[in-house]
């Protein structure tokens, strides 16, 4: 069975969840934080964070939790976990999906975590997925094809589920994945501009 979802954050303003769900999407991954690209790394709640995590649930859609990281140590990588750890906490709301680390080169590929090797940001996201999975809930490692078979080492992650991005109708990923990404530029009633949409091949 495959499973319609909608990942979101601070780009897409507000949501109007009703419509949403009734557009016949399951689950919405939804963007708790990121670190910022420069050099102190500092930490940021999405602005968003609270009103899709609320509106989502309260429209019966299952939710997971994705952190946009820029550790570039294992102890910022299980800082970012915390993060989202204790920002849970505060809720009384059932995350069904995973709580994913994303991954990714920044815009400008001068962020700080842009030049680590494939080993260093593995284990940044082995750090991160076990806090995770520590505290209860299901972990995930989202990042790209070319990110994920260029950047990581995909041997040493096969415990985790993968969050593939890659915008195409058919993936050529050879590798297992349990969700695709696969466009950002999805159109779906409640939400103004562009989305990123998700299959979802597990039932969580």
């Amino acid at each position: 069975s495959r499973y319609n979802g909608v990942d979101v954050s601070f780009y897409q303003r507000y949501v109007m969840w009703n419509q949403v769900k009734a557009s016949g999407i399951d689950f919405a991954m939804i963007r708790a934080g990121f670190r910022g690209y420069g050099s102190s790394g500092s930490m940021n709640l999405d602005p968003y964070f609270e009103t899709n995590l609320k509106n989502a649930a309260l429209n019966g859609l299952d939710i997971g939790i994705y952190f946009y990281s820029q550790a570039i140590t294992v102890e910022e990588a299980i800082e970012e976990a915390d993060f989202v750890l204790n920002l849970l906490k505060t809720y009384n709301i059932e995350i069904k999906y995973p709580i994913a680390i994303d991954t990714e080169r920044t815009p400008g590929g001068t962020g700080r975590a842009d030049a680590l090797s494939a080993e260093q940001r593995t284990d940044i996201c082995i750090a991160f997925c076990e806090r995770i999975e520590q505290a209860g809930y299901k972990s995930m490692i989202y990042a790209n094809k070319d990110w994920l078979l260029n950047n990581l080492n995909l041997n040493r992650l096969s415990d985790y589920d993968i969050w593939l991005a890659h915008y195409t109708n058919e993936t050529d990923f050879k590798y297992a994945y349990t969700m695709w990404q696969y466009t950002s530029t999805g159109a779906i009633n409640g939400i103004i501009g562009n989305v990123d949409m998700n299959y979802c091949y597990k039932k969580y």
